[in-house]
């Protein structure tokens, strides 16, 4: 089995590159199901209904102590 060589290497990844983003574009003009849209609609609404104040988050860490051998 031969090496392949730089140019037929090239031609595969741009031909991979190609089918992804016909892939990917075929992907993002699908329309979005409505389960999917109601169930995004109910949790962005109970986000914006949360209560706005955080739950107390721990502070910094302190810096961890040199012990000292007597000194």
């Amino acid at each position: 089995m031969r090496t392949p060589h730089r140019r037929d290497i090239s031609a595969r990844q741009d031909l991979i590159g190609r089918e992804l983003r016909q892939l990917f574009d075929g992907y993002t003009s699908e329309q979005v199901p409505d389960d999917l849209m109601r169930l995004a609609e109910r949790l962005q609404s109970a986000f914006e209904q949360r209560d706005p104040t955080p739950a107390a988050e721990p502070g910094p860490a302190e810096p961890a102590r040199r012990e000292t051998d007597g000194e």
